[in-house]
């Protein structure tokens, strides 16, 4: 019995075997019908109908599809190329078939979709992932569709980059089961008043709403508190107002990643609520104006791994008082986590190695405290930072030598210790180590470079820069094994040598070069044409020679303040060039035609050399130039109609040439002129009255030219001498370019650079050495924001404008040798910045006005009232009595020069004429005195006969 038992058991077990071994079989089989081909989908059509119309009715709504992304999205064709499940980006369930995941983001770099997101996609009832990222699929309206709240099975939405704007739909809140959202745009343009719909979603971990409009929204840590688990928030750059509400019970516990930088705070770093989240790991507080000390909660963050309160805008001309000014007293030591630090432009101030967190040698990666107060000097443990890859600590005032165990850091990339004062000497010793540097800043400190010229780096250097340190007087030879540079700086580093024949070799590849403000001499290279420079600058040295063939690629070129020679350079193969600036050499010849291949030209100074003839007119075909300096050369023609095109053009000096001819009309057209000189010349003719129309202009000087008419009315149209906003929106030229003179206070002064004049608002107006005629207008009042008045050496007639106090601006103002009557204003003494005034030589009368400010000016200029007889009155020692009667106007007051020496020369002539005929007419009705004046002639002309005839023959005597 037991052993029959035992076989049926057996038996059992056997068939039990067999029953398994048939249905895993089977179901393998099943498996392998569902298993997704390449691309995660299935190999058999098992595509969902309906579904598959809705696909196809999404793709109907792209409008455009460069990429072929939904090429394989098709109805027709073999019977498995219509399976939606095998279409690109579609994924299915391998149990039932739908479609679970859509997956068409693209990147930011070239969008693939543009049309519109379609409705149809409701139909995908079991959708949870939707990415459509970075596509232009706003569609007509712009707007983000509401219908999108209605796919209550999504767990994953990312809208990020589509350009829409207007409010985001709080039919959101309906995708209860959202676990990732993101609508996060690179450009703005969305916004949202409320975002209690968030409320809804308790199962959200990230939420990206970088740049979204959230300015009126207040309660928003309320409304992120009311998440339990949430894990990543970004809500950078979205205009919210501040951080400080307070939260009595903090649910975030999860919290691991809060971007919040970009916005405008403006209230104490301590009152922010989210410094007591400790499970923090990544805190982006950057550029968000909170100010005061730092919290001492942040000493509790041990999670933290990166730190960021950097600024992206920094202040520089603070104080230590400031009450932004901060010291970092909380204790970093515990932030044994941290892998970046970034700290720039806070304000900090103390001992640099105070502020180096040592608890965590081996992980910190990055540290940046750059642009702030740092004193101190660099602790030789930095070289315990094994990790670090980034170090920045520019734009500070730490002392002292660096360190040799900088060099130790192997894994270092970035190193900026530039704008310190830092000193001693840099040998090969600061780098034996240092295999993975690529980026070195050392600039503007009092070090000294001392490396040796075969010394070969261990790294593959990208950019170096150490400008205003000492490298001289040897052009620095280990340079050439640097082979892989692609930026150089050692400019004012007291090189005094030729520039090495490797040069071009082994700077092949450098796009930017500053070898300026050395003392480099000699030639440029011959074949520097084949190097791949785009912006080379060697300004301020010795070079002579010609300028050789540029290379092709440049675009930005300063050889200004040398002693190069020859033509210009022609324009063949580099007519990419933008900027180009030749000022102060000894070029000759004409500006070549070649010129107007520079097609891109935004900057032109050829100014201070001995270029002659007329400007090619084809250079109109520049229309993007900004600045044209042809000064102080001997360029000569009528006024350049080029320049007509130009309507672009901020800058135009044509000073110190030979131009000619009248001024054009046309040249108010030239609406963006913020800058005109065309002072020593010889230009005749009226100003153009439509000048006036250059609402921009804040600089003209027009003096020693043959100008002639009335000063122009409508002045007040010059909006920017009036304090008036102007509009052009330029950017200021960089400040190595041409500098400007002025005659300023009676001598003619170098006021400085465009970028000096552009910056400082300096307005001025300078027709001086002229034939002007007529009276000053009454309107020139207006301009309050002049500065410089020069009107001086004209034919100018009438009064001084009464007004002229309204013009506060003021500080020189020069009306002298002209014809102007009248007394001084009254309001001349209202004028509290006036520091020069000179009226001399002209016919004023009266008392001259009262006032501290014009008492100091005589005491410094007591010739600032000479030639004008009819003042009297303090400080003149005439004083003004009622009996007494002003002198009639005319030429009586001009003792030295001016209008009264042609009256004197007049009656000179008269009296000689006068005295010669009464001369003649005695003597031709006295006939005793005409006799006896006759002999009295003959009698002189016998005696000096007598006189020259005796001399003669002595002479001859003696030379016998």
């Amino acid at each position: 019995m037991v052993a029959t038992m035992h076989r049926l058991a057996a038996a059992m077990l056997v068939l039990l075997c067999c029953c398994c071994l048939f249905l895993a079989t089977q179901q393998q089989q099943q498996q392998q019908q569902l298993q997704p081909a390449a691309g995660g989908n299935r190999a058999s059509p098992s595509c969902i109908p309906h579904e598959r119309d809705a696909l196809l009715a999404f793709k109907h709504g792209v409008t455009s599809d460069p990429g072929g992304v939904l090429s394989s999205w098709r109805r027709d064709g073999r019977h498995d190329e219509q399976d939606c499940c095998r279409w690109r980006g579609v994924r299915c369930s391998n149990r039932t078939g739908h479609v679970h995941e859509l997956r068409l983001g693209s990147t930011f770099d070239g969008p693939d979709l543009a049309g519109q997101i379609s409705p149809s996609l409701l139909a995908l009832d079991h959708l949870e992932h939707l990415d459509l990222s970075w596509n232009y699929l706003a569609g007509p309206t712009g707007r983000l569709p509401e219908f999108l709240g209605s796919l209550k099975n999504l767990k994953y939405l990312n809208l990020s980059g589509i350009p829409f704007y207007g409010g985001v739909p709080p039919q959101l809140g309906n995708l209860s089961r959202l676990q990732y959202l993101d609508l996060s745009s690179w450009m703005g343009g969305m916004n949202s008043m409320d975002l209690s719909w968030l409320t809804h979603i308790p199962s959200i971990q990230y939420l990206n709403l970088n740049r979204v409009d959230l300015s009126t929204v207040a309660d928003w840590p309320r409304v992120m508190n009311m998440l339990p688990s949430l894990r990543a928030l970004h809500l950078s750059g979205c205009s919210l107002a501040s951080a400080n509400q307070s939260l009595p019970h903090l649910n975030l516990t999860y919290l691991e990643e809060l971007h919040a930088s970009g916005n405008s705070f403006h209230h104490p770093m301590v009152t922010s609520w989210f410094w007591n989240i400790t499970s923090l790991r990544f805190l982006y507080i950057s550029s968000t104006s909170m100010y005061g000390q730092f919290p001492d909660a942040l000493g509790d963050m041990t999670s933290l791994q990166v730190l960021d309160l950097s600024n992206d805008y920094c202040l520089y001309d603070y104080h230590d008082d400031d009450k932004n000014m901060r010291r970092m007293i909380t204790n970093l030591k515990n932030l044994c986590n941290l892998e970046v630090l970034n700290l720039e432009c806070t304000l900090l101030y103390g001992d640099v190695a105070e502020l180096l967190p040592r608890c965590s040698p081996n992980k910190l990666q990055e540290l940046d405290l750059g642009s702030n107060h740092l004193t101190g000097m660099l602790p030789r443990w930095m070289g315990q930072f094994m990790s670090l890859v980034v170090l920045n600590l520019g734009w500070n005032y730490i002392t002292g030598h660096v360190p040799y165990e900088i060099g130790k850091l192997s894994n270092l990339t970035h190193l900026d210790l530039s704008i310190n004062k830092l000193d001693g000497t840099i040998t090969e010793e600061h780098f034996a180590s240092a295999r993975s540097l690529q980026y070195i800043d050392l600039s503007y400190n009092a070090l000294k470079i001392e490396i040796s010229s075969d010394w070969q780096p261990p790294s593959k250097l990208d950019t170096v820069n150490f400008a205003s340190c000492q490298m001289g007087p040897l052009f620095p030879g280990w340079l050439q094994w640097n082979v892989s540079i692609a930026y150089l700086d050692i400019s004012s580093a007291s090189i005094a040598d030729r520039l090495p024949q490797w040069f071009s070799d082994a700077f092949s590849n450098v796009w930017f070069m500053n070898i300026s403000n050395n003392q480099l001499n000699g030639t440029l290279p011959a074949d520097m044409g084949s190097m791949s420079l785009q912006e080379l600058d060697l300004r301020s040295n010795k070079l002579t020679g010609q300028i050789p063939t540029l290379p092709p690629n440049i675009h930005t070129l300063d050889l200004s303040n040398n002693f190069l020679s020859g033509p210009l350079p022609s324009a063949t193969r580099s007519a990419n060039l933008t900027h180009l600036s030749l000022f102060s050499n000894r070029l000759t010849g004409h500006i070549p035609e070649s010129f107007c291949k520079y097609q891109q030209i935004v900057v032109l100074d050829l100014s201070n050399n001995f270029l002659e003839g007329e400007p090619p007119l084809c250079l109109g075909v520049t229309e993007c130039m900004e600045l044209v300096a042809l000064s102080n050369n001997s360029l000569s023609g009528k006024f350049p109609s080029f320049l007509q095109k130009l309507t672009n053009v901020h800058f135009l000096d044509l000073s110190w040439n030979k131009f000619s001819g009248r001024l054009p009309m046309w040249i108010g057209s030239l609406t963006s002129l913020r800058v005109i000189r065309l002072s020593h010349n010889k230009f005749f003719g009226s100003i153009p009255v439509n000048i006036t129309n250059l609402s921009c202009l804040q600089y003209m000087d027009l003096n020693n030219n043959k100008i002639s008419g009335s000063l122009p009315i409508y002045l007040s149209n010059l909006k920017f001498m009036t304090n008036l906003f102007c509009s052009d929106g330029i950017e200021v030229i960089d400040s190595h370019l041409n500098s400007l003179s002025t005659v300023w206070k009676g001598q003619e002064l170098n006021y400085g650079s465009i970028k000096r004049i552009v910056e400082t608002s300096m307005t001025s107006i300078d027709l001086s050495s002229n034939d002007l005629t007529g009276e000053i207008p009454e309107e020139i009042v207006v301009l309050d924001a002049l500065v410089n008045l020069n009107l001086s050496r004209n034919h100018l007639t009438g009064v001084i404008p009464k007004k002229i106090g309204e013009m506060r601006s003021l500080q020189s103002l020069d009306l002298s040798r002209n014809m102007l009557s009248g007394e001084i204003p009254a309001t001349l003494s209202n004028l509290t910045f006036l520091s020069y005034l000179e009226l001399s030589y002209n016919d004023l009368i009266g008392r001259i006005p009262s006032g501290v400010q014009l008492d100091t000016l005589y005491a410094e200029y007591p010739s600032m009232y000479i030639g004008n007889v009819g003042l009297c009155g303090h400080p003149l020692q005439n004083n003004c009595s009622s009996e007494r009667h002003a002198p009639k106007q005319g030429g009586l007051g001009r003792t030295e020069e001016g209008y009264g020496i042609p009256f004197f020369y007049l009656g000179l002539g008269c009296g000689f004429v006068v005295g010669t005929w009464i001369a003649f007419g005695v003597l031709l009705f006295k006939r005793n005195w005409r006799i006896a004046c006759f002999r009295l002639s003959d009698k002189l002309y016998d005696k000096v006969y007598v006189l020259v005839a005796t001399w003669a023959r002595a002479r001859q005597t003696q030379t016998d």
